[in-house]
């Protein structure tokens, strides 16, 4: 099943959550800044290099990210790194980081754990800071977030080449005002006891969003015709290279009603000769799908 468009307005009622995919981090040192304030310095003051893997990761916390010293990355950063979205070299690890130093002045790390093993470290961090000024597209709201995430990094002749990072993004949200903390509860609210909820997350390329969100507004406004339709919501999320992340939330009143649905897309798709399967792969879209029920508390 498909469903469109973060647009959460009537009738397709809007909001944009913009999130943020990278690594959290770093602060501004002053009070407005700007491109220039994170530019490489000229040169590079001597910092002693640290002798293991761990002992690397240590050091990028605590003497370069939350020292604000990010001109000192290529001591830690190989040439060869590549990171989740294809971005290179120092470039690509710092990418992010800077764009959320401007967001973030007050912002900060903690190592809360760290393992490890062979050519690989493991960290458990949390980030805080401050919203306080405008991040992607969310403005500032000025409110404080603390987040928990993991990162993953991979090392070659102890520089960085490669890292993963994984955050409670739903928490950065809900704790900078993008998302109501009840989320998706208050979707929930308005079936009635015992319906059925079915989810999708589509994760898709920035070439294919136009086309993808053509479709995907075609069948979410089919599925509002059929029986048993109750509720739906959906929320887009875009990463810090125009990538599309979009979560779809239908309810239906049981799950009777749920397969009966099924059926009708099914062959509505055959009607106008659309194949989601082909559709998907033809695009490189990814799309995980699960169906739910309301959690008793």
């Amino acid at each position: 099943m498909h469903y469109q468009n973060v647009r959460i307005m009537k009738p397709i009622f809007k909001k944009t959550l913009l999130l943020c995919t990278a690594v959290l981090v770093v602060q501004s040192a002053f009070p407005q800044p700007s491109e220039k304030s994170f530019k490489k310095s000229d040169k590079m003051d001597h910092l002693p290099q640290p002798k293991g893997n761990k002992e690397v990761i240590a050091f990028l916390y605590d003497s370069i990210l939350n020292q604000k010293k990010f001109e000192k990355l290529g001591i830690l950063v190989s040439d060869n790194y590549t990171n989740e979205f294809g971005g290179k070299g120092v470039e690509g690890f710092q990418k992010s980081i800077l764009e959320l130093a401007k967001a973030f002045p007050d912002a900060q790390w903690k190592i809360e754990d760290i393992i490890a093993e062979g050519n690989k470290v493991a960290v458990k961090q949390k980030f805080t800071g401050t919203h306080t000024y405008q991040f992607q597209n969310i403005r500032p709201t000025n409110k404080r977030v603390c987040v928990d995430g993991l990162i993953t990094y991979e090392f070659q002749n102890r520089k960085i080449i490669r890292s993963q990072t994984q955050t409670d993004r739903l928490g950065f949200l809900q704790q900078s005002g993008v998302l109501p903390v009840d989320f998706p509860v208050a979707s929930a609210k308005r079936v009635i006891p015992g319906a059925t909820y079915f989810i999708d997350k589509f994760s898709v390329p920035q070439k294919a969003i136009n086309e993808f969100t053509k479709q995907i507004t075609y069948n979410r406004e089919f599925l509002k015709t059929l029986p048993g339709y109750v509720s739906g919501d959906a929320y887009e999320l875009y990463d810090s290279v125009g990538n599309l992340t979009i979560l779809t939330i239908a309810g239906w009143k049981s799950m009777e009603k749920l397969n009966e649905a099924k059926t009708a897309v099914q062959a509505e798709f055959k009607r106008i000769g659309f194949n989601p399967v082909e559709f998907y792969e033809r695009l490189k879209i990814k799309m995980e799908r699960g169906q739910y029920t309301i959690l008793n508390e």
